[in-house]
This record gives C-alpha cells, sequence and structure tokens, in this order.
C-alpha cells in the first residue's frame, strides 16, 4: 500500500463550514490555502487585499468565535488566503482539496 502524507490542503470557500474546516486543518498542523470570491466592487483596479476580502472576514470571523475555531490564535499564520480568479491555479500544490461552495449548481459549473 502506497502511503502519503498530507501537509496541504486547499479550501474552496470560506464561509462558516469552509472556515472552520480550514481552522480545524491549521490545529492540525497542516498549511491551508482558503479561497473564495472576489467581492464585486465598481472598481476595475482593486488591490489584492480587498480582492481576498471574502475569505479574510471569513478568518477574521473564525478567529472572533466562540468557542474558539483555533486552538491557539498563532496557528492562523497557516492559512493562506486568496480568491478564485487570482489564486485558483495555487490548489495544483495541495495532497487534498475540499470544496465548500455555496449549493448552487451555477456557481460549482462556473468556476470549477
Amino acid at each position: 500500500m502506497i502511503k502519503k502524507r498530507i501537509k496541504h490542503i486547499s479550501v474552496l470557500g470560506s464561509g462558516v463550514m469552509g472556515a472552520g474546516i480550514a481552522c480545524h486543518l491549521a490545529n492540525a498542523g497542516m498549511d491551508v490555502l482558503m479561497l473564495d470570491i472576489v467581492p464585486k466592487t465598481e472598481s476595475t483596479d482593486v488591490k489584492k487585499s480587498i480582492r481576498n476580502q471574502v475569505a479574510t472576514d471569513a478568518l477574521n470571523n473564525a478567529l472572533k468565535s466562540k468557542p474558539a475555531a483555533l486552538y491557539d490564535s498563532s496557528f492562523a499564520s497557516r492559512i493562506q488566503l486568496g480568491n478564485f480568479e487570482d489564486d485558483f491555479e495555487k490548489i495544483s500544490e495541495s495532497d487534498w482539496i475540499i470544496e465548500v461552495v455555496i449549493e448552487r449548481i451555477d456557481i460549482k459549473t462556473n468556476h470549477f
């Protein structure tokens, strides 16, 4: 039997469930990439930090949750944030990919 150690995981979707999964994986020592959509904006020249705002807000909410989503707040450094448009190719570096986007078939067929 071939055994492979899982070290890096991509979580596609950063809602309550996606952020929770990302935090639990970080608790277990995994490196996590959590991606979500780019917020709709009128400006075409949007900073990268704003393009990741959905995932950033989700992680911040998870950090404030009670009970805490992370055993130690320093584990948040194991979670890299991004968005589907700019960072989707990074999932190729993952050993495991978890899809937890909203249950709407149009979203799943347009992005994946």
